[in-house]
């Protein structure tokens, strides 16, 4: 469980104030910058811009100040039987998430529900700093990602939410390269770059998961199934379930039955 020691959102300090603890909290901290900070790490100063984040570990030495106003979110916590790098987000070091704005409205969520006296509140605690960490892996931009390549991923990201929501259509790889404006072999590099599978198997994986949830209907018919989930045949249905299931669709229904 993670558990909320203190926490506040879009807080403001003396401006140009310096926070300095050298042997660090005791615990995590997770700071999101409203304006630019300098920061001093173990072998750089960082000069971090609007919207920058940054989660220290409990022992490392934390040293930041506001080149002129000083306004940031921050939380104080401990995590039990979890480590940080499960989450797979940069330790004491400066990161930017893509859409800062889910960031500060899950901030705004942990500080209403630590001072709210509601039953079930470290339980909620827990699950919203859970969701922050989750939410910023997912929204992380690279620190080496230009402005161009941010936009392009942002392209690629709605290309894929389409595809998988409406992978029952008989998409082709020059649909696909059209809504992204990149040529054929540009397309599959970023595609796995961005996702690590190529369009192909994802777009598989959706119509297999499509049709695993509509055979749970026991009274499902197969090739209404092979049609609904975008396969050209009922015979090439059951093929490539098989081969991705381990069973047929018949025998996956019957399974379902025992």
């Amino acid at each position: 469980m993670l558990r909320l020691d203190y926490c506040d959102y879009s807080c403001h300090n003396r401006d140009g104030d310096r926070i300095y603890r050298p042997n660090g909290l005791g615990c995590y901290l997770f700071l999101r910058f409203y304006q630019s900070m300098r920061i001093v790490l173990t072998d750089s100063i960082v000069y971090a811009q609007e919207g920058a984040c940054i989660l220290f570990t409990p022992e490392y030495p934390q040293d930041y100040s506001a080149i002129q106003e000083f306004q940031n979110s921050y939380v104080h916590f401990h995590m039990q039987g979890r480590n940080a790098l499960d989450y797979q987000l940069p330790l004491n070091e400066v990161f930017y998430p893509e859409n800062i704005e889910v960031i500060d409205q899950l901030f705004q969520k942990i500080q209403a529900e630590f001072l709210s006296p509601d039953i079930f509140q470290q339980e909620m605690m827990d699950m919203l700093l859970r969701q922050l960490l989750i939410e910023s892996s997912r929204q992380l931009v690279p620190s080496y990602q230009s402005e161009e390549a941010s936009m392009l991923h942002a392209a690629f990201r709605n290309l894929r939410f389409t595809l998988l929501t409406q992978c029952e259509k008989d998409w082709t790889i020059a649909q696909m390269c059209q809504a992204v404006h990149l040529e054929k072999s540009q397309f599959y590099t970023y595609y796995e770059r961005f996702f690590y599978i190529s369009p192909k198997a994802d777009l598989l994986n959706a119509r297999i998961n499509k049709a695993k949830q509509m055979l749970v209907n026991q009274a499902a018919v197969i090739q209404d199934v092979s049609e609904s989930c975008g396969f050209g045949s009922a015979s090439h249905f059951s093929r490539q379930f098989k081969r991705s299931v381990g069973y047929s669709p018949r025998e996956f229904q019957e399974k379902r039955l025992r």
